[in-house]
Parts: C-alpha cells; sequence; structure tokens
C-alpha cells in the first residue's frame, strides 16, 4: 500500500468520531465566546421618518429600550447617541391602525464593532395614522388684571393675527383658534408694546413660522363726563 493511502486511511479512520468531536469543540468555543460577552442597555430617542400624506393621530413613547451584547472593550465605547432608532412611516399611505416595526441604525463608534447584537423594547409602535391637514388658525390675547383707575384699553392689536399650523386630520378638525401667553393689564396707564408667545399645547400640531407675536394696546384716560354719566347711571339704578 503506498505512503499516500495509508494517509487517507489513517484520516479516514473512526470519522464519525473525529467529526463528532469536531463538532463539540466548535459548539464549546461559541458557548464559551456567548458566555463572556457582556451585555449594556440604555434608552434613546424615537424618531420618525415622516410620510408625505400621514401623521401619528395620537401621543406615542418618545424613547426605546435598546440593549447590546458584545465583548466589553468593544461596546463600552459606544456612545447612545451612535445608536439611532426609527419608525419609517414612508411606507403607509391610507390613514389606519398599524403596528410598525422599530429599526436600528448604527452610525460613529458603533460602526465596525464586532461581534455586536443590538436588540430594542418595544418592538413595534402602534400607531393610528391620519391624514396630514394644514390650516390657517386665527390667534387671541388673553388679558389678566386692569387697568389703572380712570384708565380703559381703547385699542388693541396683534401681528400677525392667525398662524398656519398642521397635525392629523381628526385634531385639526377641532383646532379653531389660538391664545397667547397671558398679558398682563394690570394698573397700566400708557400705551404699550409687548412680545408674546403663543400657547400649544398638543405636541401633535406643529405651527409653521415663528410664535412670537406683536401685541400693541393703547390706553387712554376715561374723559370727565364719561365718568360722571357712569356715576349718574350707578345712582340711578340704587334708587
Amino acid at each position: 500500500m503506498s505512503n499516500r493511502s495509508k494517509l487517507l486511511a489513517k484520516i479516514t479512520e473512526k470519522w464519525p468520531v473525529k467529526v463528532l468531536s469536531l463538532a463539540a469543540a466548535l459548539i464549546i468555543s461559541v458557548f464559551y465566546r456567548m458566555n463572556s460577552l457582556e451585555t449594556r442597555f440604555f434608552t434613546v430617542p424615537l424618531q420618525i421618518v415622516s410620510s408625505e400624506t400621514l401623521l401619528p393621530a395620537a401621543v406615542f413613547a418618545s424613547a426605546v429600550r435598546v440593549s447590546l451584547r458584545g465583548e466589553i472593550d468593544g461596546i463600552q465605547p459606544i456612545l447612545e447617541e451612535d445608536i439611532e432608532a426609527y419608525i419609517d412611516l414612508g411606507r403607509y399611505t391610507n390613514e389606519g391602525y398599524y403596528r410598525i416595526p422599530v429599526h436600528i441604525r448604527k452610525k460613529g463608534s458603533a460602526l465596525g464593532v464586532e461581534p455586536l447584537e443590538i436588540s430594542v423594547l418595544p418592538l413595534e409602535i402602534p400607531l393610528q395614522l391620519e391624514n396630514r391637514v394644514t390650516k390657517n388658525i386665527p390667534v387671541y390675547p388673553v388679558f389678566s388684571g386692569y387697568v389703572a383707575q380712570d384708565y380703559e384699553l381703547t385699542f388693541q392689536s396683534l401681528i400677525p393675527g392667525s398662524v398656519f399650523a398642521e397635525g392629523p386630520r381628526s385634531i385639526m378638525e377641532n383646532q379653531i383658534e389660538f391664545y397667547t401667553e397671558i398679558i398682563n393689564l394690570d394698573r397700566r396707564h400708557d400705551d404699550f408694546f409687548i412680545m408674546v408667545n403663543i400657547i400649544n399645547d398638543n405636541p401633535l400640531i406643529t405651527i409653521h413660522g415663528s410664535r412670537m407675536f406683536e401685541f400693541r394696546g393703547s390706553i387712554s384716560r376715561i374723559a370727565r363726563e364719561e365718568q360722571n354719566e357712569t356715576y349718574n347711571s350707578v345712582m340711578d339704578n340704587t334708587q
């Protein structure tokens, strides 16, 4: 028998046992490596890839929990801002209720790290999607206090008088007006000018442009004749 035949016979001798031994060695190696991996947890903001026609019609979770599993030297330097979680609304075209999967995107310090397993909770975000609606909505000033005695607010203006706002259909149907933050009139006796902010308590509504408005008020002294007429009217009502 040639040397080559003898070598081949030796290699194939008891080959099932050798294959099982090799497989067992690989399993032990993988098991050891898996047990040596570390896990790290943190929370990241949930971003939205917007749809041109649809918007969420209810408030939903603004953050998700992310777990990183890998070798400690690999996962420890990863920055939280280098793991992005997002949902993509672009694939949906009709109003309805959907369970939208959460996707993960790596960048920066998370790139090139191996081994690295990334998981996220929750896996899906339940959302009611509605058509995007934009409309022009009037804004009204809100006052507190009273001007000085014997004075009155004779003129007021709010510039601009309205805003363009955007939101889901059902919410925009009910949004018929906005109000400013409180404008204090207490003991004022001169014309005044202030910048005031619009109050928007609904996170699902977006106001386009500046939310700062210009308010001008004119305050005049009440003429003596008007005061006498007011006094006489009060006296007549008490007799």
